[in-house]
């Protein structure tokens, strides 16, 4: 697999010209897209790329994943992301790549490493709405313009701090997303529930594992932070919060039904490993399993 560490190479691989700076490129979309491959094989990209897609058609593989829409979206990637794409035919809008030495000094690398979203996958896309799209718009038109006119003079200051809107903006943007989500989908919580209650649907005999927060997202095909945000912004806890107090509860359910001692309760839900499930269950509930044991007894 191919890996690109520069912008030159990179681009290279693109068919585009020599990046606008040394150490960051922007590129109009409907004027790079007729040079690109029409296809690709996996490659890592070692850069930071945020891009506004509009008119988007065709198909992206991120690792395992494949997606497709005509929808106005933004994406974001930090480096070490592996892509593919095939059949690719065009979209409008803006790409902004640059690399990690480009803000190493500056505050804005601190705040990347906070938005999470720079881990989602391509399926966690932020789509916006006209009013959202016309602002970002607008912000990636004026990096665009400083990097044309004045190349590798470009104000690296100035186009810093239009970055730090663009991805503060982003920021506002996912949590009305989710919001959104939240309110016109199905409650991903009762999904997680369901997957959940599917993984427990049989007692009489002990599960494989414990559910994961990387299991769950794995199985809604979403990213585990981009899960974690949604359920947060629906139920105020974490996915890891929720998968906990779940399994708790299914213990519960055994201590005080059944005859299991506290090591089958364990296996039974998929703890291969009793110390670790009392001091989970305590954790979790405040309390040991065998004191809750010793509540139904009393």
């Amino acid at each position: 697999m191919k890996a690109f560490n520069d912008l030159t190479s990179y681009n290279k691989y693109l068919n585009l010209s020599e990046p606008l700076h040394p150490l960051m490129d922007s590129r109009v979309c409907k004027q790079a897209i007729p040079n690109f491959p029409q296809s690709s094989d996996e490659i890592q990209v070692n850069l930071f790329k945020i891009s506004l897609k509009k008119n988007f058609t065709g198909d992206i593989n991120y690792g395992n994943n494949k997606y497709y829409t005509e929808n106005g979206l933004m994406l974001f990637s930090e480096p070490g992301q592996v892509v593919s794409w095939e059949s690719l035919t065009f979209w409008d809008g803006f790409a902004f790549v640059f690399h990690p030495d480009l803000i190493k000094q500056n505050p804005v690398a601190a705040k990347i490493n906070q938005y999470k979203y720079f881990s989602y996958e391509i399926n966690d896309a932020l789509f916006m709405t006209a009013e959202e799209e016309e602002i970002v718009t607008w912000l990636f038109t004026k990096i665009h313009m400083e990097l044309i006119e004045n190349k590798s003079k470009a104000n690296i200051n100035i186009i810093l701090s239009l970055l730090n809107v663009v991805l503060s903006y982003a920021d506002v943007f996912y949590e009305r997303q989710f919001k959104d989500k939240a309110t016109i989908a199905v409650s991903v919580t009762s999904k997680v529930k369901s997957l959940l209650q599917n993984h427990y649907n049989d007692f009489s005999k002990p599960v494989q594992n414990i559910p994961t927060v990387s299991s769950i997202a794995e199985e809604l095909n979403l990213s585990s932070n981009y899960l974690t945000d949604l359920m947060r912004a629906e139920t105020g806890k974490s996915t890891s919060n929720y998968i906990q107090e779940f399994i708790v509860e299914q213990a519960e359910i055994l201590l005080h039904q059944t005859e299991l001692n506290i090591s089958d309760v364990a296996y039974q839900l998929g703890f291969s490993n009793v110390p670790y499930f009392s001091r989970f269950f305590k954790k979790v509930k405040g309390i040991s399993p065998t004191e809750i044991r010793n509540q139904r007894i009393v």
